[in-house]
């Protein structure tokens, strides 16, 4: 059975691309640097699914500006850009479910210190035993070390987790550690593809173990 359902953050729980898209705009402007194509799928992708220091570099060669803008980045209240996120459909409804059901729920994800109080803010912080974010790891997505750490926390092994992600990351990070994957609403190789929350309890069906 699996009793420990893991969940990434961005593209997941939430709809984040326009909270994103402001947040990069707002320090990229502030150090000049030209902000993000945001009609480039390539780089899109890129902002979703990397960690901040990633992403600056990705469009910075400067180390001291670069340590600028981490600094700032590292400091500034994400807060301000939080009404521009959205939960996605059916996963309060899910969460409740799943929790109800006797699961154990997790994060995964590449968001830093921001993740506390976006679930909080959202009404999300009670369905969750355990968070792990990039502040967390030495190594971030796509390696597992988040994920052993969640099974470490438990006490679980990995027949008992499943990962839900939406990103090459998330699939590569499971498919490492060889744990179940689901993807949200997002074609990664091989893996099952759920498009709305709700579907998890069918694939939990159809895998024989008790939803």
């Amino acid at each position: 059975m699996k009793n420990i359902i893991v969940y990434d953050c961005d593209g997941v729980l939430f709809d984040s691309t326009m909270a994103v898209r402001g947040y990069y705009d707002f320090v990229f402007e502030k150090y000049g640097v030209p902000v993000i194509d945001w009609e480039n799928p390539s780089l899109v992708k890129l902002a979703m699914m990397g960690t901040n220091e990633g992403i600056i570099r990705h469009f910075v060669s400067d180390e001291k500006l670069i340590a600028e803008m981490l600094e700032f980045a590292m400091k500034m209240n994400f807060k301000m850009f939080i009404d521009l996120m959205k939960p996605n459909p059916n996963i309060h409804e899910t969460l409740e479910k799943l929790r109800n059901s006797g699961r154990s729920l997790a994060v995964f994800t590449n968001r830093g210190i921001s993740l506390s109080y976006l679930l909080e803010h959202f009404g999300m912080g009670n369905f969750f035993s355990y968070t792990v974010t990039c502040m967390d790891v030495a190594k971030p997505k796509p390696n597992p070390e988040g994920l052993y750490k969640i099974m470490e926390y438990f006490g679980s092994k990995k027949e008992e987790l499943l990962f839900i992600g939406d990103s090459m990351t998330d699939y590569l990070a499971a498919k490492t550690a060889d744990i179940h994957f689901l993807a949200y609403e997002n074609e990664l190789e091989d893996s099952r593809i759920i498009k709305d929350h709700a579907e998890v309890f069918d694939y939990l069906c159809a895998s024989s173990f008790r939803a």
